[in-house]
């Protein structure tokens, strides 16, 4: 019986023990209903305690009817779902970031306070574990997402299928080593309902069109088995990146020190260097972690600091994000708030096009902004060849709510330091701004992620052309 490869997969994965008290992650689709339903076929024969948690996003006219189902189809389980509020688009406003990294954390985050209120109500924290859906498709449609948007060895070992969470709980993916067809003849077979997230069809998406589009296309003309070739290489990537990481974290530990009243990370360098690059990258890694930059950082990023470590020069040194530097001291490599003059990034451009505003859709995950097309082509008409990408000049302003602020103003307030000032770049049509790119000399989590817009132009209900403008790459 197809069932089987479900319950067999779960039971194999050695995920969960026997007496888990089980967290799990209920949107009420496909995946997350076949893992609450398997689980609930063994949960007496395991002495699993089963916590479903549902989290109505508030993202999609149908998300009350979607969590009302999530509750009936626990009831029929006899199972009581936790239901909860988020508003994402709110948070995700607030902070300056995506709407899906905002429920993404949003998520976590109350993962973590259920497993709080299972203790508080006499549950052994050992025995907690949070369990999400995750399928063997998602994890090679990450794997591609991550190769085509670039990414180091550890992006390429995937989706872990296990990790711990911010409070130190177990988070887990029994669902890892099962395909999507399995799952989508598991929910036929038992003749279940789950909730269906029409967007997943849509193409607006990056990440949907790799699943949509690109991997069909692949197994089409390139390799039939495409899916399970992307799964093996994240598992190989796993393994291999597991014990890299290992062993850098030995050498981390031996070569670090932190100067906290300075506020200083150095490097001991004599003990390093003699070490092969794949180990000495991932203890660079480990450094912006304990930097805090892991999410700022680039792959360039990394390689830089490796030159520096491997440079015969005894005083060179690199700018990085948040106002940090990275400097030679003979054999030591100094991280430290840097104070020389910074540089713009000149590998990037700008593309603007137009767009109807049925097809705006964009990608939360990625900088861009998006302005109302006819009222800045009445403003400036047939001029949109004339936006361009560059740093601040003398008489820039940006046009606010109630008049405008001059840039000079504009980075000062946001408290950006002077000698970083010249680096920031802007979108621009003559004098005027419409957007401050986004950068991590900003004081503002949302000026940091996503940058400051003219509202000039800003986008209402009367809108029916957009002009949307991106970030590319000008290299």
């Amino acid at each position: 019986m197809k069932r089987n490869i479900v319950i067999d997969s779960i039971i194999d994965s050695e995920l969960l023990e026997e007496g888990a008290v089980i967290i799990l992650g209920f949107s009420g689709g496909p995946d997350s209903l076949c893992l609450l339903h398997a689980l609930n076929e063994i949960r007496y024969a395991l002495n699993f305690e089963i916590v479903p948690v549902h989290v109505n996003h508030h993202l999609r006219p149908e998300s009350d009817a979607e969590a009302e189902h999530a509750e009936e189809i626990c009831e029929r389980m006899d199972l009581d779902c936790r239901v909860y509020d988020a508003n994402c688009a709110e948070v995700a406003e607030e902070l300056g970031i995506g709407t899906e990294e905002a429920g993404r954390n949003i998520r976590y985050q109350i993962f973590d306070d259920v497993a709080d209120e299972l203790i508080d109500e006499g549950k052994s924290f050992d025995k907690i574990v949070i369990a999400l859906a995750h399928n063997a498709d998602d994890q090679c449609e990450t794997v591609l997402f991550r190769l085509l948007r670039g990414t180091g060895p550890h992006g390429l070992a995937g989706i872990p299928a296990y990790r711990r969470s911010a409070s130190g709980h177990p988070i887990v993916r029994p669902l890892l080593g099962v395909e999507r067809k399995d799952i989508e003849e598991y929910i036929k077979v038992n003749k279940l309902r789950p909730n269906i997230d029409k967007t997943n069809k849509e193409n607006n998406y990056a990440r949907n069109r790799i699943r949509n589009e690109l991997i069909p296309y692949l197994e089409e003309n390139y390799n039939p088995r495409i899916r399970e070739t992307l799964r093996r290489f994240a598992a190989t990537a796993n393994m291999d990146d597991a014990l890299l990481r290992e062993i850098a974290f030995n050498e981390y530990t031996e070569c670090m020190e932190v100067d906290g009243d300075s506020k200083r990370a150095i490097m001991n360098l004599s003990t390093i260097r003699d070490n092969p690059p794949a180990i000495n990258s991932r203890v660079v890694s480990l450094v912006f972690e304990l930097l805090e930059l892991e999410n700022l950082v680039s792959y360039e990023n990394v390689i830089d600091v490796l030159e520096l470590i491997y440079s015969d020069k005894p005083s060179a040194g690199i700018d990085l994000p948040l106002g940090l530097r990275a400097h030679r001291e003979y054999d030591k490599l100094v991280f430290s708030t840097g104070e020389e003059a910074y540089v713009p990034d000149e590998r990037i451009g700008i593309y603007p096009h137009l767009l109807m505003i049925k097809d705006f859709n964009p990608d939360e995950e990625l900088p861009y902004a998006a302005f109302d097309f006819d009222l800045f082509d009445k403003e400036h008409p047939g001029m949109v060849g004339d936006i361009i990408l560059r740093t601040r000049e003398e008489g820039d302003y940006l046009p606010i709510k109630g008049g405008s602020k001059k840039i000079q103003d504009l980075l000062v307030d946001s408290k950006v330091k002077k000698n970083a000032r010249d680096s920031i770049q802007m979108v621009c049509i003559g004098s005027e701004v419409m957007w401050v790119l986004p950068n991590p000399e900003f004081s503002g989590l949302a000026e940091k992620t996503k940058g400051k817009f003219s509202s000039k132009y800003a986008i209402s209900d009367a809108t029916e052309r957009v002009l949307y403008i991106e970030i590319v790459d000008s290299l």
